[in-house]
């Protein structure tokens, strides 16, 4: 468990060769242990079950003291070691009231990025015709040329789903999707949905980022990161196709 600790500490940034005594039941140690780790996890989290979950994962035990007459949570404490803490011993701020503030700003947070992330978007038709002049009037992949639309929903760095496309080898037609690489200078085919998750070497990854992976690409991979609460965007890339495992920046 303390190496499991140790890997989930490193991940999030957190220097804890200071920890690595902690499992000798020294209090203060892990009472430190304890406030770095919901310092470090804290951000992630939308709520009280988000937070248990990543604590769980770095060995922490996260209990909840709950009112007898409504049964909502009034209180939260944390152990590990068999030593216990109340939120309000490790800091005023992990009291279970300053962290439900925090998880309230949390939300705010994500819901006022996800409203910049639609006006973005909103914005993008108004700008793909000011750069209409800039594009290709004509791009064809497979021998099938795309209309304006397709060719800016590639180039968005989304996909499409071509029908009818000739084989290289002249073999015939095929239909799959499509999507550019991150120079967005080449396509390649899917026979499934890119943007799927597919466990891949020791990340779940999108399936376009395998196939750049296999096609000697380096690309900023979308790997599912804490169970799927978070994401992580490493660098990754094969130096030959032959090799079994991929590098990582």
């Amino acid at each position: 468990m303390v190496q499991l600790a140790k890997e989930y500490m490193q991940e999030m940034g957190i220097n804890n060769t200071q920890y690595i005594i902690v499992k000798h039941h020294n209090p203060d140690k892990v009472k430190y242990y304890i406030y770095d780790t919901v310092k470090a996890a804290l951000p992630r989290c939308k709520n009280e079950k988000d937070l248990q979950l990543l604590l769980q994962k770095a060995g922490i035990e996260t209990e909840f003291k709950l009112k007898r007459t409504t049964g909502e949570v009034e209180g939260i404490s944390f152990r590990y070691d068999g030593i216990a803490f109340k939120g309000s011993q490790i800091d005023r701020k992990f009291s279970f009231g300053n962290l439900r503030k925090e998880f309230e700003r949390n939300i705010e947070v994500r819901q006022e990025q996800a409203v910049r992330d639609k006006q973005r978007q909103e914005k993008q038709p108004g700008k793909a015709q000011q750069l209409t002049g800039s594009k290709p009037k004509t791009c064809i992949i497979g021998g099938v040329k795309l209309t304006l639309q397709q060719w800016q929903t590639l180039e968005d760095g989304r996909f499409i789903y071509l029908e009818n496309m000739k084989k290289k080898d002249g073999g015939g037609e095929f239909s799959s999707y499509v999507f550019l690489n991150d120079e967005k200078k080449k396509a390649f085919p899917s026979d499934k949905n890119p943007d799927e998750f597919v466990k891949y070497g020791k990340y779940e990854m999108r399936i376009r980022d395998k196939i750049l992976i296999e096609h000697d690409c380096i690309t900023k991979a979308k790997v599912k990161w804490w169970g799927g609460i978070d994401y992580k965007y490493p660098y990754l890339w094969k130096e030959d196709k032959s090799y079994t495992e991929y590098k990582e920046s």
